[in-house]
């Protein structure tokens, strides 16, 4: 199984992206994961939040489990994103794909294409630091799935 995070707009600060690079790597000794961003959308209308998403959509879409961060979406805890990530590599699914937006949130049809909508945190995150938790988030329900120590 692949794991793709797709983010609208770049991380622009040195701190955020190595942390993020640092999770990557961890994350890559387990699985295939990718981050992909785009550039961010000029405003929050929703015609550049729809124009934004379109770059990214595609790769969303033809994931076996594509997956919208909302903060409307479902809260879960570390176990049960490692309980719901090792499913997906139970059945046999190539790529989840899990989309953040940027400073103004996702487009609608983000959340349309999206089989899950999960929320990271009821407090409001930088889409950068949303990236991170994200990536970290993956790293634990990993070693979650795998038994080891890092999780406590």
């Amino acid at each position: 199984m692949k794991v793709q995070i797709l983010g609208i707009g770049r991380i622009r600060e040195a701190f955020y992206r190595e942390a993020v690079e640092h999770y990557l790597v961890r994350i890559r000794r387990y699985v295939p994961i990718e981050l992909k961003e785009t550039a961010k959308e000029r405003t929050g209308r929703p015609q550049d939040l729809e124009t934004a998403y379109a770059k990214v959509r595609r790769d969303h879409v033809k994931a076996g489990m594509p997956v919208a961060l909302d903060k409307g979406g479902k809260a879960v805890s570390s176990e049960e994103l490692a309980a719901w990530l090792e499913k997906a590599m139970l059945d046999g699914l190539d790529i989840v794909s899990f989309v953040i937006g940027g400073p103004h949130g996702l487009a609608p049809s983000a959340l349309k294409d999206s089989r899950q909508v999960l929320s990271l945190s009821a407090l409001t995150l930088p889409h950068q630091m949303a990236r991170l938790v994200l990536a970290e988030q993956i790293y634990r329900a990993l070693s979650i799935i795998r038994g080891e120590p890092y999780h406590k």
